[in-house]
């Protein structure tokens, strides 16, 4: 072998070697830093059976504050705040079946605690009961197109949303919407961290 030769061996040996040693340290960085730090942040958690029963989706806006809601939540120290929207379509039929004190009943009955009277702070639980337009064909929820309604409730401390859920309903049923009231309550204490 001429000696220019084996220079030549050797020079593309140590560059393949230092290719090698670059592209191991980038993806040890990638990973550790990367794609790493998302992996262990991100806790998952598991859905409910009752929000497998019917489509419905959760948002949680900031962690720390729901965790120390639930506190509130408890004791009472919250209030509810609840609107109807209706369709514009057709005639409403929502107002009819379901009055906003028997909603509220609802999520009191959830909760297991009736809220205090004359609190300075509390937790604010709004909710919104949705008709879908029958005749309307760009409904909310393209999962459920035979879907009566759909319920979204938002869990605020002060005025910073914190949790936000929203399932659908198939009937005019109360006992229906009771259930998903019922799950969404579940759902809010599911998604809490207990540290």
């Amino acid at each position: 072998m001429s000696k220019t030769r084996r220079q030549s061996l050797i020079v593309n040996n140590f560059f393949t070697l230092a290719s090698i040693v670059m592209i191991s340290i980038v993806i040890v960085l990638y990973s550790k830093f990367i794609v790493g730090d998302k992996n262990v942040t991100k806790e998952e958690v598991t859905p409910l059976s009752c929000e497998k029963e019917i489509f419905s989706t959760s948002k949680v806006y900031n962690q720390k504050l729901l965790n120390d809601s639930i506190k509130a939540l408890d004791k009472g120290f919250y209030k509810l705040n609840g609107q109807y929207v209706k369709s514009i379509h057709s005639k409403s039929i929502i107002e009819e079946f379901i009055t906003l004190n028997e909603i509220d009943s609802f999520y009191i009955e959830a909760i297991s605690s009736k809220p205090k009277e004359d609190i300075n702070k509390f937790l604010t639980i709004e909710y919104e009961i949705i008709e879908n337009d029958k005749k309307d064909p760009n409904k909310k929820s393209k999962e459920c197109k035979i879907c009566s309604g759909s319920i979204i409730t938002s869990f605020k401390a002060d005025k910073t949303e914190i949790f936000r859920f929203y399932i659908d309903f198939n009937l005019y049923d109360k006992d229906e919407i009771k259930r998903r009231i019922d799950c969404t309550i579940k759902a809010y204490e599911n998604n809490v961290k207990k540290i």
